[in-house]
């Protein structure tokens, strides 16, 4: 505010104007990677798309001012502002279409603006529609964009005109010494005492919880809708629309006798997929000749793609297996094979393991929460290790150093964190409906190394702070790229080996697997023996090189 001559408009501007910079710099070198090096094209409008970018950019940016200018510190904000932007992804439609989403995630993923960037971006550069189908989203990015931008400056000056007292942040009472129980509790002073550390260890968690299954609780995919180009117009062809309205996957929203009605309804996203059923199919089928039809998928939602064929083909299956007991040749190809299928001698029958429903909530929840426990954990513990040095300095690094303050810090965190695990692991699962098979005396054994390993990277990874935004800042950038690597969002066993190797000195990988198998499939400790073996030899190494980051920094500190 002084270098802007206490104008608000200008603080803000100038305040916010690097980072835009910066940041849309990355988005170009991230398109050019992709366009370029992975050969991926762009089908839309360029300009569009990089107008929308800049809207993105300038509606976080804001946002983020905006809550740290609410809570008036930057701790609590920063906090907030992880809590709001971890769970984006899921709502944003990423990972599970909005389209299947209930009322209370679309609502949420609404006011998002990543939601409507990803619109406009798939349209454009995977789709190519035209450019008049992407204005709705690009207006309402633009409305998110402008609204927050001014929320952000209304409240910059309500505070410049009436400038808040602002009270030191008072040091919690810790005793000195050298001993795990004086440590441990220290650190839960410190907890205690610290809002931003204590609302990402103990309420992050209990927020996450309501807010991150609620985009995956429809389970799986109903009543896609698509459209029908119908232009047999005989009794097959209206069977095998009827085939399509009545499966579980697809509802028939659109008919119509052209493909260009039907391709401006895809492109308006009406609907996902075209059915093109073409004139005489029903005579070449009496003739006993293959009839092709043709179906168009839109692949740039992966799970909408393969719900979609799956109904497709159910009913053309359907239909399929009706013609032969309805005068068709009885040398035709089609009756041949309903013949082939109903003199089988094998009969086959699916039953899913472990997942019951089949749902894409039972497969990727349980393994995100063990991810975001970790993260938050990570958070609150490395910007405690920030905070320390801020508020008490050379004196304050002195008591966090050794081996008997980091383990008795690690004890503290592990008390804080049970409630987060017995959240995760027993009570939510058991209220989504998940599958719980797993012993409560092999869950705590898992847990252990766990919570200490994680402890201890965040304790030797903190030694070197002195802020306690580094912590937060560091932990929020590398949150999705563990998301894609422990093998939720695509199979651990198609990762490139180095990606395998390397994700195993996290302790969610290796979390991630026990927990899973042991909660969803029933499995004892010791069949995952391997996983929990490991997760012993990292809370060993992590917490050596913690001992040993505490000692030196804490030396260094000392040197005049």
């Amino acid at each position: 505010m002084r270098a802007a001559g206490g104008r608000p408009l200008v603080a803000l501007i100038g305040k916010l104007m690097p980072l835009f910079g910066i940041f849309l710099i990355m988005m170009a070198v991230d398109a050019a990677i992709i366009h370029v090096l992975y050969g991926v094209s762009f089908r839309g409008d360029p300009l569009l798309v990089a107008a929308s970018a800049c809207l993105l950019l300038i509606a976080y940016l804001s946002f983020g001012a905006l809550l740290v200018l609410l809570t008036q510190a930057l701790p609590t904000g920063l906090s907030l502002i992880a809590i709001f932007c971890n769970p984006a992804f899921g709502f944003a439609g990423v990972g599970f279409p909005v389209t299947a989403m209930g009322t209370f995630p679309q609502a949420w993923g609404s006011i998002l603006p990543l939601r409507w960037y990803l619109q406009v971006l798939f349209d454009q550069a995977a789709r190519g529609v035209p450019t008049a189908n992407s204005v709705r989203p690009f207006l309402i990015l633009a409305g998110l964009a402008c609204l927050y931008f001014a929320l952000a400056w209304a409240r910059l000056r309500a505070i410049a005109y009436a400038p808040p007292k602002r009270e030191p942040e008072p040091a919690p009472h810790l005793r000195y010494g050298r001993g795990v129980a004086i440590a441990m509790g220290n650190e839960v002073q410190r907890i205690l005492g610290d809002r931003g550390v204590l609302g990402l260890i103990v309420l992050a968690p209990l927020a996450y919880g309501a807010l991150y299954p609620q985009p995956y609780l429809g389970q799986v995919l109903r009543g896609i809708p698509i459209a029908v180009v119908d232009q047999d117009r005989t009794e097959l062809s209206r069977d095998l629309v009827q085939a399509l309205d009545s499966d579980e996957a697809l509802k028939v929203a659109v008919r119509t006798d052209t493909l260009a009605d039907a391709q401006a309804a895809l492109n308006r996203h009406d609907v996902f997929a075209i059915l093109a059923i073409p004139k005489d199919t029903e005579k070449q089928v009496l003739r006993g000749d293959k009839a092709r039809i043709a179906a168009y998928v839109d692949a740039a939602y992966f799970l909408l793609y393969s719900r979609t064929l799956q109904g497709i083909s159910e009913a053309a299956s359907t239909v399929s297996a009706d013609i032969a007991t309805r005068g068709a040749r009885r040398e035709g190809s089609l009756v041949y094979a309903a013949e082939a299928r109903s003199a089988s001698p094998i009969d086959f029958l699916s039953q899913p393991l472990f997942n019951p429903t089949g749902g894409y909530a039972s497969y990727v929840v349980p393994a995100a929460f063990i991810l975001i426990l970790q993260q938050t954990l990570l958070l609150g513990v490395a910007s405690l290790g920030g905070a320390a040095y801020t508020i008490g300095g050379r004196a304050t690094r002195w008591l966090r150093s050794g081996a008997r303050a980091v383990f008795g810090q690690a004890l503290a965190h592990l008390c804080f964190a049970l409630p987060g695990l017995a959240l995760y692991l027993i009570v939510l699962p058991r209220v989504y409906g998940f599958s719980t098979l797993g012993r409560l005396e092999d869950l705590i054994l898992m847990a252990v190394p766990f919570v200490l390993s994680v402890s201890f990277l965040a304790q030797f990874v903190s030694a070197w702070f002195t802020r306690r935004e580094t912590a937060i800042l560091l932990f929020i950038a590398v949150s999705l790229p563990l998301f894609f690597q422990v093998g939720v969002s695509w199979p651990v066993e198609a990762l490139p080996d180095f990606i395998r190797t390397a994700s195993r000195i996290i302790p969610s990988t290796l979390a991630i697997d026990g927990f899973v198998r042991i909660n969803q499939m029933g499995a004892s400790i010791m069949e995952v023996g391997r996983d929990w073996t490991t997760l012993w030899i990292l809370t060993i190494v992590y917490g050596l090189l913690a001992v040993i980051a505490t000692r030196l920094a804490s030396r260094n500190e000392a040197q005049p």
